[in-house]
């Protein structure tokens, strides 16, 4: 039975497309450039001590970097964990109190979190470290795919 990796890996080489929708704006990317990116998100992960068997958080709404993120946490061998985005909740704070509490169960190793929220998520002296999307991205970039 093939892995969800697997599948990622067949649809890359298809030359298909997905399409991230962001209010008006639509970025269209090719399976593979995704994949790709994922490799070398992954890559970066390991450097940041993400290996197999560890937990990651990840905060966001469905963008192209929180996909790509998701994908790295699965090439490391870790375990992703998706924390709710904040659309049913009486108040902020009662949304900050659930995460928290929800990355600390989860004895995450890290949390990947969105730029748009990570003013709701400030990292306390003990929680586990945490990397903006954008980061990721950004580090990303300059990384061999190949390495991970």
């Amino acid at each position: 039975m093939d892995t969800l990796l697997d599948r990622f890996e067949t649809a890359s080489a298809t030359g298909h497309t997905v399409t991230f929708v962001d209010g008006d704006d639509h970025t269209t990317v090719g399976w593979g450039e995704l994949f790709a990116d994922a490799r070398r998100a992954a890559v970066v992960l390991q450097a940041h001590g993400v290996g197999p068997g560890d937990r990651v958080a990840v905060l966001g709404p469905t963008t192209r970097n929180l996909v790509t993120a998701m994908q790295a946490v699965w090439h490391t061998g870790a375990t992703l964990v998706c924390l709710p985005l904040p659309m049913r909740l009486a108040s902020i704070e009662e949304f900050v109190d659930q995460t928290r509490n929800r990355v600390a169960k989860a004895d995450a190793r890290l949390v990947l979190v969105d730029p748009q929220l990570a003013e709701f998520v400030v990292p306390q002296p003990d929680d586990p470290p945490q990397m903006g999307l954008d980061t990721l991205h950004d580090e990303a970039a300059g990384s061999d795919p190949e390495a991970w």
